[in-house]
């Protein structure tokens, strides 16, 4: 018979922590979905305008591994409080510069610290979520950016409204409130590894790999969040934002009711059946033409990304080392964020010429390879592709 884990996932830690990332994740998607009206007040064109949020990915994606190994040598809460002092920097930065080029520069250092904070709160809450109840507590984690982008881009879009510098003066004020919240963070610090930090050294080729299922997963992830709603409105479907909305909520009901599964019968039996579904969900948006097509097809993604991330981190914590997991969380963060931003331009790019149908289909086809893509990297984090299990998971 399967064990049932109980030991405490909701301590004071834990909340305090998942408060400090929903805050993060507020400010941050504020800003984003309001900083292309910004760039053309500015006198950028549309193309430029988009930029800004590849440019500030792509920043992100490739600076997660440094900075998580960065996060390991200092220390994560060091780095967490060094970068909520920064993003008050960033955000008055915003408000003042009217140059492009220095624009994006910005952008590109905030999203290399922005991946820092990813990394090193991941590698925190990994530290205070029993490893009976971590793909649980993973999955409970991940609701704190999925609650924060669910109401940050309506909030920064209205207090946009009031002006630009209102709505930077407003972040400022919110990475303030982040430095308090860095700063009550309980944790065990360590002193600094004695060891000299070496660039090279950040880059775990075995986890990067393994992330890579996930990279051709979250392709179609960014075209997604990019042309769902465009597809709604050139098929006459109401309202525009359905499938988004969808997506949350399914993503949102199966962690609460449905995220404990992983603990119990083992993550590599949740992860497989979730990555099915991924392709099937890609390959329904790209036919749908009716609302219930919509509804089914953002629900079958939402169950399988809902349960798919939670299960993967469990498996690569399990095959790696404890004192380098901001740097494991830094490549994971990498193959998330590659496949997003390669996802949104190259779903357009076809979608322009070929039609969007046929560019969700070609995304649903190379989302088929997460699975070959994991079975065979996982099996070289450990010499066995079934060695990650938990021990209370492994009897079953």
């Amino acid at each position: 018979m399967p064990t049932v884990p109980n030991e405490p996932l909701f301590t004071p830690r834990f909340a305090m922590l998942w408060v400090y990332a929903f805050v993060t994740f507020f400010s941050a998607f504020q800003l984003l979905p309001a900083i292309p009206f910004r760039i053309l007040e500015l006198g950028g064109s549309k193309a430029e305008a988009g930029w800004f949020l590849s440019v500030y990915t792509f920043s992100s994606a490739f600076a997660a591994p440094v900075m998580g190994s960065i996060a390991d040598h200092l220390g994560r809460r060091r780095l967490l409080i060094t970068a909520s002092i920064l993003f008050i920097g960033f955000s008055v930065a915003y408000g003042l510069v009217r140059n492009l080029p220095l624009l994006f520069l910005i952008a590109a250092i905030h999203g290399a610290i922005w991946s820092g904070i990813l990394a090193s709160a991941s590698a925190l809450m990994s530290e205070y979520i029993p490893e009976s109840r971590r793909t649980q507590g993973m999955a409970y984690w991940g609701l704190a950016s999925t609650g924060a982008i669910a109401i940050a881009p309506a909030v920064g879009l209205w207090v946009y409204h009031f002006g630009w510098m209102t709505l930077c003066f407003e972040l400022a004020a919110i990475s303030v409130v982040m430095v308090f919240g860095a700063l009550l963070l309980r944790v065990d610090e360590k002193p600094a590894s004695p060891r000299r930090l070496a660039v090279s050294d950040a880059w775990d080729w075995r986890v990067i790999a393994t992330a890579l299922s996930l990279t051709v997963a979250s392709f179609g992830y960014g075209g997604m969040t990019s042309y769902a709603a465009i597809i709604a409105v050139e098929r006459h479907i109401t309202p525009v934002a359905i499938y988004l909305t969808t997506y949350a909520i399914s993503i949102v009901l199966f962690r609460v009711c449905f995220s404990h599964l992983g603990d119990r019968i083992g993550p590599k039996r949740v992860l497989y059946p979730a990555l099915v579904l991924v392709p099937l969900a890609f390959a329904w948006l790209g036919i749908a033409h009716t609302r219930w097509e919509m509804i089914a097809s953002a629900t079958l993604f939402g169950i399988g990304f809902g349960a798919a991330y939670p299960a993967f981190v469990t498996i690569i914590l399990g095959s790696t080392d404890p004192a380098r997991r901001a740097r494991t969380f830094g490549s994971i963060v990498w193959a998330f964020d590659t496949g997003i931003g390669l996802g949104s331009f190259a779903i357009g790019a076809i979608g322009q010429h070929y039609g969007l149908t046929n560019a969700f289909l070609v995304a649903a086809a190379l989302s088929c390879f997460s699975i070959p893509i994991f079975a065979w990297a996982s099996a070289r984090l450990t010499g066995s592709s079934f060695a990650t299990q938990p021990e209370h998971a492994r009897a079953n």
